[in-house]
């Protein structure tokens, strides 16, 4: 592939031009980004794969009407948030509270519960650095943020998951 077909922009124009395997290659991407925000909807594993596959199933319909094709992960978690908002709607869905039960169990699931409870912009650095395992210029670069700024604003996110994980009882988030 490319080095223009390997950017977001890249692939976008490719699948525009009727190449599917580069969507194919946008939702092994960002499938983990969607899934995260996905997360804030319902705990419950089925809701999020269907929230994740109607989010994709949108985005490649609507591809055409992106108006900044570099900017594909931040309109993807646009289309995600209105997805996860009528999910919630019509299925009369429970958001996640701010508050965790009082006894984690040390699983993968309760370090997950307690990322979507963070703001928007630090669940997304955590996301993108530790479980998509970007490097800190690609997040950095995601997020709008200068390498120095995405250091502090995982910093920020890691100090807020450390405090959570060693209370009873996370305290409210500030978004």
């Amino acid at each position: 592939m490319s080095k223009v077909a390997s950017t977001d922009a890249g692939l976008v124009a490719a699948v525009l031009a009727g190449d599917r395997r580069a969507f194919g290659l946008l939702y092994d991407r960002h499938a983990g980004l969607v899934r995260t925000i996905a997360l804030t909807a319902n705990r419950d594993q089925s809701t999020v794969d269907d929230i994740t596959q109607e989010t994709f199933l949108r985005a490649y319909r609507q591809l055409a009407t992106l108006k900044t094709p570099e900017h594909f992960s931040f309109w993807l978690a646009g289309v995600t948030r209105r997805v996860v908002q009528e999910t919630v709607r019509k299925k009369k869905l429970e958001p996640l509270s701010d508050k965790t039960d009082r006894k984690l169990n040390d699983t993968p699931n309760d370090v997950r519960e307690l990322i979507a409870r963070l703001p928007e912009e630090e669940r997304m650095a955590i996301c993108l650095f530790f479980l998509q395992e970007e490097d800190v210029a690609t997040t950095a670069d995601r997020l709008q943020r200068s390498r120095s700024g995405t250091y502090a604003l995982i910093k920020q996110a890691l100090a807020r998951l450390a405090k959570w994980w060693h209370s009873d009882e996370p305290s409210e988030v500030q978004s």
